[in-house]
């Protein structure tokens, strides 16, 4: 039997009323974060769910923050600690001006947690490029400085950057790029998606692969023909990959579609099959806006001892004159015949 054959559906077992975090959030208030939550992970340890998110304490998608929360439930959060600053003042000189957090991984050799995140500068209108886009991504890789798995509250210090512009950069990767990270573990072996986007002339978002024996690397991109993916055809953010009890591989994604997140699966983490899409809001609990770019990015797919998935996702929102991009919940399962 092959892949395409054996490939199973995700459908939607349960669905959160409304957000579980909201501009109303006792934490959000607290933190001034003004704008919302856009691009992370969510880990879960024995029984609390981790989740190291972007805040965009400002405007939203310029002024950044990468911050800590954690929940018993994935409904009722609670935010700890600011894992990571953007540096203020967003020129093209200043290479850190947005930090993002994309990937949350134990690495074993060195007994202690890693996230990866993206620090960008910003165009230079002196070079033809635009102000208010972001430029050459550059992945970080932090370590927590308390050793084990307690460490995953952090704090971080940075070690590297582990993929960046450079001599090896492909040419579908364009102006933005690398613009996120996500590792993954096949065997004895790490893989990681990566975005790609060109401002000028304005193209679509393709994904990459790189490889690495270690997850602190170095990491090596994945040759042209494998490069880029063909996941998605037009957009996808902040993939997320899940390697399942029953064997294979799921990823989870932002992607375009009203009210829809996407995922796509593999057999051997390598190859992926096209996306597909799922409605995680229902008709009679629309809390979100319409439109391609407003259910925004789940922040992975968490896979309990039922066998179900939980994820949480980030959804914009216009209520009282106020946009704001909150957190939703959703519970996924097989379908059954």
């Amino acid at each position: 039997m092959t892949f395409a054959q054996s490939k199973k559906q995700l459908v939607v077992r349960e669905i959160h009323e409304g957000p579980v975090i909201d501009h109303q959030h006792p934490d959000v208030i607290a933190s001034g974060n003004k704008s919302g939550f856009e691009t992370g992970q969510v880990v879960k340890v024995a029984d609390t769910y981790h989740m190291f998110i972007n805040e965009m304490f400002d405007r939203p998608h310029r002024d950044m923050r990468i911050s800590y929360w954690t929940s018993a439930d994935a409904i009722n959060w609670k935010r700890k600690s600011t894992i990571v600053e953007s540096i203020p003042g967003r020129t093209p000189f200043n290479p850190r001006s947005e930090v993002w957090v994309t990937g949350v991984e134990f690495n074993e050799e060195e007994n202690a947690w890693n996230i990866f995140y993206v620090a960008y500068r910003a165009g230079d209108k002196e070079k033809g490029e635009i102000e208010a886009n972001d430029y050459e991504g550059r992945i970080w890789r932090a370590k927590s400085v308390v050793p084990g798995m307690d460490g995953i509250a952090g704090p971080y210090a940075d070690m590297a950057i582990v993929l960046q512009p450079d001599e090896n950069s492909q040419a579908w990767e364009g102006q933005q790029a690398v613009a996120a990270f996500n590792p993954y573990r096949v065997g004895d072996k790490w893989y990681a998606f990566y975005d790609g986007h060109n401002h000028v002339p304005r193209g679509d978002w393709p994904l990459g692969m790189a490889t690495a024996s270690t997850l602190n690397g170095p990491w090596t991109r994945m040759p042209e023909g494998h490069n880029p993916v063909p996941i998605s055809p037009e957009f996808n953010e902040n993939v997320q990959v899940t390697e399942l009890q029953s064997g294979g591989y799921l990823a989870i994604f932002d992607s375009f579609g009203d009210y829809e997140i996407a995922y796509s699966q593999s057999t051997d983490g390598v190859q992926w099959d096209k996306e597909t899409r799922l409605k995680v809001q229902s008709d009679d609990n629309l809390w979100a806006d319409a439109g391609d770019h407003a259910t925004r990015t789940p922040l992975g797919a968490i896979e309990e001892k039922d066998g179900t998935f939980t994820v949480v996702y980030t959804a914009r929102y216009d209520k009282e004159g106020r946009v704001f991009f909150g957190l939703g919940r959703v519970v996924l399962a097989w379908a059954t015949d």
